[in-house]
């Protein structure tokens, strides 16, 4: 069957808008809109599909068998899969199997479109090898369009920052100056050619040497002492400490001269030892000059042409470093303000026009207040105006309002464009984040239950809220779920990791867990489950860990059974307004082949009880008791109504600023 595309638009955003990409070029380099495809082996399906997906605007492609399929699959790359699990000869297990083993389409997620709940072990086997999702047939149209929106924008988020990590890679390769980043034992991390041709050795050659090592043995102690100077950070690297002249030893010739710029690269605590970034200048023609007195004023020049480059290499890195890791809010407004202290213009403006929803404009007037309290005015000639572009494409502008002069001198020109060609990337930088924060926020709201499960005799809420755009989003999720006899089943995870990884392991955790739980007639106790999951985690030989707990609230029987795999223990407050932790489980999923144990507890009337995850009850610098005793005291104190007791623990137990570090999720079940 020829591919075929469900629409000739362009595609639109997650949510079904307009795309705020359109009608703006890249800002690094065009990442093509890629297709869906569509692989099932009766037409009917696939017309219901496309009917389905049309109103994403996205370009489709159909095939009407798994040999079609990895046909296409040559001549195409593929933002998402949609694969029917039953198909005449290729079906579609083998059809993954086959697209998973070849390099180029390894990283295509594959969702598989099944006809019933009885082919959930072909589902397992799947995941397996290496699908992320399933879709019962008939599928829910709004949760199959939900599903390929939020994972066809991921695809291009992806490739997105994927450029971007070889844009800047390529930067520092590129540079004419030597480069090295060092560990806090002074070895070398990372060097470029330029560094390399220095010494006159392969780069390869140099990950993992010690750096004093390739200087002349008079200048070790002088260049040792400098990087632990620098690795303290109280060394500004826009002053002439920052900056020393060294002999480097090549492999063959003579010692080569250069100057070294050395400033630490600032990481957060949790990344470990520090690193140091080291810039080395080639000073061989200064040194030249030097030993030469008929040439006194060139060997001058290149010392103040040394002098210079270190000074404004310093600015630079003191720049770059002031906006690393703060968010488009707040990386503007430093932007402007370092900018108006380096050129002591009278104003800064700056301006963000593409790759942001709404138009983003900062100004920071300098000098004092006129007569009024007022700015004053600023005439239109003393503006000097600078585009923020990354590769050609022009993303916004800064303009600076020079004091008397509408002029820069070379030097300062220089160093304006190349200061703004570092924000640049830093605004990229912050997109891309913000982007992927809001990718792993929707993923991970769109998974979670649209509505709760009405049970007689049970009174139930739930409550979760993403980490705040400063961290990236965890691996917390919820579910429920009526079961046979009146009862409800009740799933609390905690994937470790963040971001978009977490968020996906979790959406496959759901469904799997969900899938045995569902089993055996929707009889299957909460132990086996666990069991059946924590194998099904060790066949995967995966890294990935995670806590969860599966109870299940039978309201005729008044009774509570649940089985904990390293999760918090869940909290029951009596009808007398008692609260009281029930008991632990056993070892987190992933680690070894364990029992998990039945663990039951009867339950009476007006009793409840709150299950939640570790966001709820931790804080930085504060042991894990203090808050499990709030969360408990929350709880007493609070009202009977299981919405309304959510809202007051939220309250009483995260932080008044509701700064939050990490993902937070609750679910609270009442018998009535």
């Amino acid at each position: 069957m020829p591919e075929r595309l469900a629409s000739g638009a362009p595609a639109t955003s997650a949510s079904g808008g307009d795309d705020p990409r359109a009608g703006s070029e890249p800002l690094i380099s065009p990442v093509p809109e890629l297709p869906i495809l569509l692989v099932d082996d009766r037409e009917e399906n696939l017309q219901a599909l496309e009917a389905v997906l049309s109103p994403l605007r996205l370009p489709l492609h159909l095939a009407n068998s798994g040999a079609e399929a990895l046909r296409l699959l040559l001549e195409h790359d593929y933002a998402l899969i949609l694969l029917d699990v039953r198909m005449p000869g290729l079906d579609g297990i083998e059809t993954a199997r086959l697209i998973k083993g070849r390099e180029r389409n390894r990283d295509v997620p594959i969702v598989f479109l099944t006809a019933a709940q009885n082919e959930i072990a072909d589902i397992v086997l799947g995941y397996d090898i290496g699908a992320i999702d399933y879709v019962l047939k008939p599928f829910d149209p709004d949760l199959l369009r939900s599903k390929v929106a939020v994972f066809a924008e991921l695809e291009s988020s992806r490739r997105a920052l994927k450029r971007s990590e070889a844009f800047l890679r390529g930067a520092f390769e590129a540079a004419p100056i030597g480069k090295t980043v060092l560990d806090g034992k002074h070895c070398v991390i990372r060097a470029n050619p330029a560094f390399a041709r220095l010494l006159g050795r392969p780069v390869d050659e140099l990950e993992g040497v010690r750096v004093e090592t390739l200087c002349e043995p008079d200048d070790r102690d002088a260049l040792s002492a400098a990087l632990d100077l620098a690795a303290t950070g109280e060394l500004d690297p826009g002053t002439p400490e920052a900056s020393f002249d060294i002999r480097l030893q090549p492999s063959v010739g003579d010692p080569v001269w250069v100057a070294a710029v050395t400033s630490a690269i600032e990481q957060d605590d949790d990344l470990g030892e520090s690193m140091l970034l080291v810039q080395w200048v080639d000073l061989s023609a200064r040194r030249r000059a030097e030993n030469a007195r008929a040439e006194l004023l060139l060997e001058q020049a290149a010392r103040a042409q040394a002098e210079a480059v270190a000074s404004r290499l310093g600015r630079l890195q003191q720049l770059s470093a002031a906006l690393e890791s703060l968010s488009l809010d707040e990386l503007l407004p430093t932007l402007a303000r370092r900018l108006l202290e380096l050129f002591g213009a009278q104003a800064v403006e700056i301006r963000i026009d593409e790759g942001v929803e709404q138009p983003l404009a900062v100004r920071v007037p300098g000098g004092e207040p006129g007569a009024n309290g007022e700015a004053p005015e600023i005439a239109a000639e003393a503006w000097v105006e600078v585009p923020i572009q990354i590769e050609r494409a022009v993303m916004g502008r800064v303009r600076l309002a020079l004091d008397g002069r509408a002029t820069l001198s070379g030097a300062d020109e220089s160093l304006l464009y190349e200061a703004v060609e570092r924000a640049s990337l830093s605004i990229r930088r912050a997109q891309l984040h913000e982007e992927e924060h809001r990718v792993a926020v929707e993923l991970q709201r769109g998974l979670l239950p649209k509505e709760l499960p009405a049970i007689p005799g049970v009174e139930i809420a739930a409550h979760y809220e993403s980490a705040g755009i400063g961290t990236q989003v965890g691996g917390d999720w919820y579910d429920a779920f009526a079961l046979e006899g009146g009862r409800i089943g009740l799933v609390v995870g905690d994937v470790a990791g963040r971001g978009i990884p977490a968020a996906s392991a979790m959406g496959q955790l759901r469904s799997i867990t969900r899938g045995f739980a569902l089993g055996d007639d929707r009889r299957r106790p909460p132990g086996d489950v666990l069991r059946r999951l924590n194998r099904h985690q060790l066949a995967l030989h995966s890294d990935e860990l995670f806590t969860i707990l599966y109870a299940i609230i039978d309201p005729g029987e008044g009774t509570i059974t649940w089985a904990n795999a390293g999760h918090p223990p869940p909290l029951r407050r009596s009808a007398d307004g008692r609260p009281s932790y029930l008991e632990a489980g056993d070892g987190l999923i992933g680690m070894e082949d364990v029992p998990y144990r039945d663990i039951t507890q009867p339950l009476g009337k007006g009793d409840l009880v709150v299950l939640y995850t570790d966001g709820l009850i931790e804080r930085r610098g504060e042991a894990l008791d203090v808050g499990m005793e709030r969360l408990a005291a929350a709880v007493e104190s609070g009202p009977d109504d299981p919405t309304a007791l959510s809202q007051h623990i939220l309250e009483r137990a995260l932080p008044g600023e509701r700064q939050l570090y990490d993902d937070v999720t609750e679910v609270i079940v009442k018998l009535s």
